[in-house]
């Protein structure tokens, strides 16, 4: 169920959940994606790793760079870079069926929760790195409302 939930909140439980034990099976970049879409008014969440220069890996399989694509009924789409110390890690994208969803404070939002994705991958959460990079990423990082 979606209910709309405040900056701090959405940020204090994405620490959380990147904060938790990695597993193999299971992807805390899962419960990111889900913990956007059911906690601002974003219908779809989508993390994409970089696998090479040229290419980024959708953890839910598109060919395509996250800019070029979107959902059917989406409306409005902001793709923030997912990046540390200027190396880019991937990009998390957010799309909306509404008009003028994504205002300041989401922009600082998704920022924010971008820095949090960046620091995870580059420490407890470099397996998926790894994995993307070795063209063993089978599951999905994204979620939808619709």
């Amino acid at each position: 169920m979606k209910s709309y939930r405040p900056t701090p909140a959405v940020l204090q439980e994405t620490e959380r959940l990147l904060a938790g034990r990695p597993s193999f099976h299971h992807s805390p970049l899962e419960d990111v994606a889900d913990l956007l879409t059911s906690g601002r008014h974003y219908s779809w969440v989508g993390i994409y790793l970089t696998v090479d220069k040229k290419t980024s890996s959708a953890l839910q399989e598109s060919g395509s760079h996250p800019a070029q694509v979107a959902m059917p009924g989406t409306v409005e789409k902001i793709v923030v870079s997912i990046k540390i110390a200027g190396r880019e890690l991937g990009f998390l994208a957010v799309e909306s069926e509404r008009q003028h969803t994504f205002g300041a404070e989401d922009r600082v939002l998704l920022e924010r929760v971008a820095g949090l994705l960046a620091r995870f991958l580059t420490g407890r959460g470099k397996y998926l790195l790894l994995k993307a990079r070795n063209g063993d990423m089978t599951h999905k990082a994204a979620a939808a409302s619709r």
